[in-house]
């Protein structure tokens, strides 16, 4: 049943008559309704955004995408309007255009399941079953009900061509009815059985013991990375030609962007080259410059979106690294960016392969951020390998962050029971998820001096220095 919206009587009319129309079915009717109530208040984008519901249950989607433009325009934080134009670009066979909707409408809520599904229907389509597989379970973190979602985990797991059918999405009814026939939903496949075995591992010490080590060293050892695909024969072949960027670099697939620049490309680069400057003036003002023979490493650099941009540096001798947990993104850069840089898959244990006292120049964007296990074995990490005249930079929350998302809005992952405090309430707050892109972390200055001046010397911290994130500049004590 569609609510009641907060219009003028004539238009409430309109919607009252249009909720009736459709509790009787008669999607027409209800159509006519909304169509005139839009009419009468053109700026209204839920009245548009329901009419998209409705035109999309009728197999309109063409007409659906241009409602749900229009609700994206009027409406443009609600990620339900950009998650419903992906979907509806998805079903147009417009998956290009689908695919930055649908990471727009995760930035504004990561929890939004029909964005997931889009793009997890996308990468079916691509014959990407591990790109695929990773919306999939994220979904299955928020709904483990969902039967759509490990239907399509199904498909990754045989390596099935995607259908071109719909799934339910959780909007309006409507929308639900539209998205998923029975017919449809008969060519999903049931989540496999073997799911079932995990149950073992939440017996006895005895019986935990003995699945994990039927599970193999190998498979463990993978879970310290993100990204790695379970197929049981992988086949790695020369990356393909990419064109370049307009800094002379190509520039990764959405999908390895880490949501920087919902979608756009040129606002990517333009991220990137951002933090490099405040990076660089940080540097500056610690007296550090970096020249031949020196050595620096973007601590977490998915697919190199800051680090590419140490070019002048990386001429004069300095030999630049980079490194993350997350295998693909990795793997771009080695095969993209790689000479002039240099990378490597770390993993979430706190080890880096290098001698003490090996970097000048160590930074980490939005690292900490998501942190919540064994931070103070990384701090003891990252101050093993700088050099004694180096300098370390951590971007975290901080309480002004926190006023900042006052002031600004509070971010859709905010838990409902922090949302309207109106400080930070304790020196170290977790939010914590089912994985590290649902985790964040806020920690008062106070904190940081006092906890993570046992490592280092902490030189400056730096409020709101790149956006909302504070710069907390660490020096060997």
């Amino acid at each position: 049943m569609m609510t009641s919206l907060d219009l003028d009587p004539t238009c409430e009319e309109l919607v009252s008559g249009a909720n009736e129309a459709f509790a009787r079915g008669d999607l027409s009717a209800a159509r006519d309704h909304l169509n005139a109530a839009l009419q009468l208040a053109p700026d209204n984008g839920e009245l548009a955004l329901t009419l998209g519901h409705i035109k999309l249950n009728a197999g309109e989607w063409a007409a659906a995408l241009a409602d749900y433009t229009t609700a994206a325009r009027l409406i443009p934080k609600m990620a339900a309007a950009h998650s419903s134009r992906a979907l509806a670009l998805q079903l147009l066979g417009q998956p290009k255009e689908a695919e930055p909707a649908a990471v727009r409408a995760l930035l504004l809520n990561p929890k939004d399941t029909v964005a997931m599904k889009v793009l997890v229907r996308m990468h079916l389509n691509d014959q990407n079953p591990q790109a695929a597989r990773k919306f999939g379970r994220k979904i299955l973190t928020i709904d483990p009900a969902d039967q759509d979602a490990a239907g399509m985990l199904a498909q990754c797991r045989a390596a099935q061509p995607a259908f071109p059918g719909n799934f339910h999405n959780g909007q309006p009814a409507a929308v639900a009815a539209a998205n998923g026939s029975a017919a449809e939903r008969a060519l999903t496949p049931p989540a496999s059985d073997k799911l079932q075995t995990l149950e073992r591992l939440l017996g006895d010490y005895a019986a935990r013991t003995q699945s994990w080590r039927a599970l193999g060293a190998e498979h463990l050892l993978q879970q310290f990375t993100t990204g790695q695909s379970p197929e049981p024969i992988s086949i790695q072949r020369q990356p393909p030609v990419a064109p370049n960027g307009p800094d002379g670099f190509p520039i990764p697939p959405v999908n390895l962007t880490m949501g920087y620049g919902a979608g756009d490309r040129n606002h990517y680069l333009a991220t990137g080259r951002r933090s490099y400057e405040i990076l660089s003036g940080l540097l500056a003002a610690q007296g550090i410059s970096l020249e031949r023979g020196d050595w620096m490493l973007d601590w977490g650099c998915a697919a190199g979106r800051a680090v590419r941009n140490f070019v002048a540096e990386a001429s004069r001798g300095c030999r630049v690294w980079g490194c993350d947990v997350h295998a693909p993104s990795v793997a771009w850069a080695g095969n993209y960016l790689s000479p002039p840089f240099k990378f490597f898959n770390s993993s979430t244990l706190p080890h880096l392969p290098f001698p003490e006292n090996r970097f000048k120049f160590i930074y980490g964007l939005s690292v900490f951020t998501h942190l919540l296990v064994m931070r103070d074995l990384w701090l003891l990490e990252l101050q093993r390998v700088l050099s004694h005249d180096g300098c370390l930079i951590l971007t975290i929350h901080d309480e002004n962050t926190w006023g900042w998302f006052r002031q600004r809005g509070m971010p859709a992952w905010m838990p409902s029971e922090l949302r309207q405090l109106p400080e930070l309430p304790g020196e170290c707050v977790e939010v914590r998820g089912n994985s590290w892109e649902y985790c964040y972390t806020f920690f008062h200055s106070d904190y940081i001096r006092r906890v993570w001046g046992q490592y280092f010397k902490v030189a400056q911290i730096i409020p709101c220095a790149d956006s909302y994130q504070a710069a907390v500049i660490l020096r060997k004590s």
